[in-house]
């Protein structure tokens, strides 16, 4: 079984439930409105029946303005056409021998055109021939070009001394060039009168499975010629005006049309994605997704929350109750939240910050600045482990304020379970802190005013949303924390609901851990050499692994896995005390090893990424991540986390194969240069992509078609403040000029078109 070797994705999924919410009063007068053509089903096109119409709907494409989403993948310049005789020339220089096919544009006069069929299969063969006289002796030079699953009446008009220019890739079939289903670019007949003429800038297409190419092409050129019956064009035109955008319109034709005027450069642009076209597609985008965050946030200010005033002695009773000074980084965070608490609109704030930035130490002052209030706090971590971790700690804090605090998890026993309860309901517990057991039934927190999620990531929306209904009075603040960096254009699309703040200061003393990535004997002598040197010092190491056992298949066959590494390693360090734990294992006896670790009855804990957040074993010097080109960037940089906690140096050892891939590479060499958790972050969106990043389908991150947040961040930031400038004007967009705007935002985010099934 394979540990997923993805970091878990984070939470994103308000995008059905708010568009109900803040579009209900619009919803009347959009189903009233009279429908453009393009937003009319698919069966509304000559040519798709219901089976087709079920195979488009399978990809998301319900719609004529869905089909006419389907831009071209690349595009192909045919317009440098030579003769035929100078591209077998060239062909037979540059390429002699060599079948992988180079694509070329040529011209010639048809020698012959024959229709053959044989049983089931149909196809026209052509011999094109070179208009110019070969030199003296030579040969005149020929290709033989085939058109499968053809129509006989297309070889009734490739009548012999036709004129005939092609686009296709050539291969050599012993002497002879031989090209297979080529664009014909220009059919001209005998007596010089133009046949077919096509684009010389070919767009192509992806392919749809269980699609004809022909039917989705005729279905294609259907709903492009619909574009004129008006496109839902959701940026308004002051601000296309205002930024230099063309119009949609004009946009999508271009794109599936190109103008053959175009610069060899403007093709190049067009391959790569970068056309004024793509941007306007890309802006539009993320312009409706703007106004989705921008209404959404609107809408959170209509609830109401309970005050929680900062206490006049906040930062002197912080003072006695932390061992340790504040950094500037967490005062600053502390100084946002505490700000936010003081309102009556419920506090939803993000805190981001890197592995042992201190981040419970400024949810502890939170809690604090609402205990000092007299309301409740909750305190919700994803793990028993770390629970009672968070318990820990913040008891200890807890009592020198004498704030009483308790702990609530599935193992709590059921006589302390119903005396917490009653403490929870009478008001007299003011911090609990807990896992999932605090959504159980019985949990009431009837002065519930402030919710605190620790590695938010791992729970869902709903379960937050429970949480905060324990109150009997107004809504809860809620303050949400990660460990997991996220890039800021990330944090715009994932988080664009909650007000972020990110800890950038670690405190004084936290060295970053020494990486070293090491292969092959001489690397694990190294590695070996380093955690006896550990043993030695009575301190722990970490072994990671990417599979509970070994791969079965072979791909993963050679892949390190946990179980054959903790009886190999109990072998290799004996007498050291070596520990197993993997996600197959129940919760219960997976936080009873990782106890006996932290207690220091294990010295070595081979695991897979379960010890990937909320591990805190200060003890723990030495982490060694086996086959580590297997794992993301972001997951390695939390698992390097995990050791050095105890403030003394640290080392974080990389072990791989010498066949690495270039990519696998790049991860580990960033991984040796960068200990900044946000560099890292940023350096994985640009390696692995948003997808992989955060995990598209738990995340909810917005199934973009065509914003790439890799490359289009600066648009990104362009169209929210463009979306927060146009709301802020016209916060109902009931003006006639942001009619559109309306219609786009509702059937764009309704209809899942910008955020994925799991969003909501």
């Amino acid at each position: 079984m394979v540990e997923n070797p993805q970091p878990r994705s984070l939470c994103f999924r308000f995008a059905v439930r708010y568009t109900r919410a803040v579009t209900a009063g619009t919803n009347a007068q959009l189903s009233s409105a009279r429908s453009l053509p393009v937003e009319a089903a698919t069966t509304s096109l000559p040519g798709i029946g219901p089976t087709l119409a079920q195979k488009l709907a399978e990809r998301a494409i319900h719609t004529v303005e869905d089909l006419v989403w389907l831009v071209p993948r690349r595009y192909d310049d045919a317009r440098n056409i030579a003769p035929l005789g100078q591209v077998i020339d060239r062909i037979r220089r540059e390429a002699a021998g060599d079948d992988s096919g180079a694509r070329v544009t040529c011209a010639g006069q048809v020698l012959s055109c024959r229709f053959h069929r044989r049983g089931s299969r149909r196809w026209i063969e052509l011999r094109l021939g070179d208009t110019e006289a070969p030199p003296a002796g030579g040969q005149a030079a020929q290709i033989i070009i085939r058109w499968f699953n053809a129509h006989p009446n297309m070889a009734k008009k490739m009548a012999r001394e036709s004129r005939l220019s092609v686009s296709g890739r050539v291969v050599r079939r012993g002497h002879h060039a031989e090209m297979a289903n080529p664009d014909i670019l220009e059919l001209i007949s005998p007596a010089g009168r133009v046949l077919q003429r096509a684009a010389t800038i070919i767009p192509r297409y992806s392919d749809i499975a269980g699609v004809p190419a022909a039917k989705l092409r005729r279905a294609r050129s259907a709903a492009i010629d619909r574009v004129d019956g008006g496109l839902v064009e959701g940026v308004p035109q002051s601000v296309c005006a205002e930024l230099g955008l063309v119009s949609l319109r004009d946009a999508v034709i271009s794109l599936h049309s190109p103008p053959d005027s175009l610069s060899i450069e403007e093709v190049a642009l067009l391959n790569q994605g970068k056309s004024e076209w793509h941007r306007r597609l890309v802006f539009e985008e993320f312009f409706v997704l703007g106004l989705a965050i921008a209404r959404r946030r609107k809408a959170r200010t209509a609830e109401k929350a309970l005050p929680c005033p900062c206490p006049p002695d906040r930062d002197s009773a912080l003072a006695g109750a932390l061992p340790f000074a504040l950094t500037g980084g967490q005062k600053r965070a502390i100084a946002a939240i505490s700000a936010d608490l003081t309102g009556t609109v419920p506090m939803n704030r993000l805190l981001q910050g890197d592995v042992g930035s201190g981040k419970t130490a400024v949810a502890f002052a939170a809690a604090h600045q609402a205990v000092s209030a007299g309301r409740q706090v909750a305190f919700m971590a994803p793990t028993e482990l770390l629970a009672e971790q968070h318990f820990g700690t913040l008891d200890r804090w807890c009592s020198a304020l004498g704030i009483r605090a308790a702990l609530l998890t599935a193992s709590t026993p059921k006589s302390a379970r119903r005396s917490l309860f009653r403490a929870m309901d009478t008001g007299y517990l003011q911090l609990a802190v807990g896992t999932h057991a605090l959504l159980s039934e019985g949990v009431q927190l009837p002065g519930l005013g402030l919710v605190i999620v620790d590695e938010q990531h791992r729970f869902g929306v709903a379960q937050r949303v429970e949480l905060r209904q324990k109150s009997a009075a107004a809504t809860p603040h809620l303050l949400v924390m990660t460990a997991t960096p996220i890039p800021r254009t990330l944090a715009l699309t994932a988080y664009g609901d909650l007000d972020v703040t990110v800890i950038d200061e670690m405190p004084p003393g936290r060295t970053p851990s020494v990486t070293l990535v090491l292969s092959g004997v001489t690397g694990r002598e190294r590695a070996h050499a380093l955690v006896r040197q550990c043993l030695a010092r009575k301190e722990r190491v970490f072994v990671v692994c990417p599979l509970i056992e070994p791969g079965q298949d072979e791909i993963r066959k050679d892949w390190a896995d946990a179980t054959s590494t903790a009886a190999r390693l109990a072998s290799t360090f004996a007498p050291a005390r070596v520990g197993l734990v993997h996600g197959r294992m129940a919760q219960a006896d997976r936080d009873g090893v990782m106890q006996e670790f932290r207690s220091g009855g294990l010295d070595i804990l081979v695991a897979t990424t379960v010890v990937e957040v909320g591990v805190d074993v200060p003890e723990a010097t030495v982490m060694v991540i086996l086959d580590a080109h297997h794992f993301g960037l972001a997951q390695l940089h939390q698992l390097r986390g995990r050791v050095g906690r105890g403030g003394g140096p640290s080392h974080c050892l990389l072990m791989t194969r010498k066949s690495t891939t270039p990519e696998g590479q790049r991860r580990l060499a960033a991984m040796a240069e960068i200990s900044d958790g946000f560099r890292i972050a940023e350096e994985d969106l640009a390696i692995r992509g948003p997808g992989e990043l955060l995990g598209v389908r738990q995340a909810g991150l917005p199934a973009l078609r065509f914003g790439d947040l890799r490359q289009h961040g600066e648009l990104l930031v362009k169209a929210r403040d463009a979306a927060e400038r146009v709301l802020a004007d016209d916060p109902e967009l009931s003006r006639p000029e942001h009619a559109m705007t309306r219609r786009a935002l509702h059937t764009r985010t309704a209809g899942l078109a910008i955020y994925g099934a799991e969003s909501g």
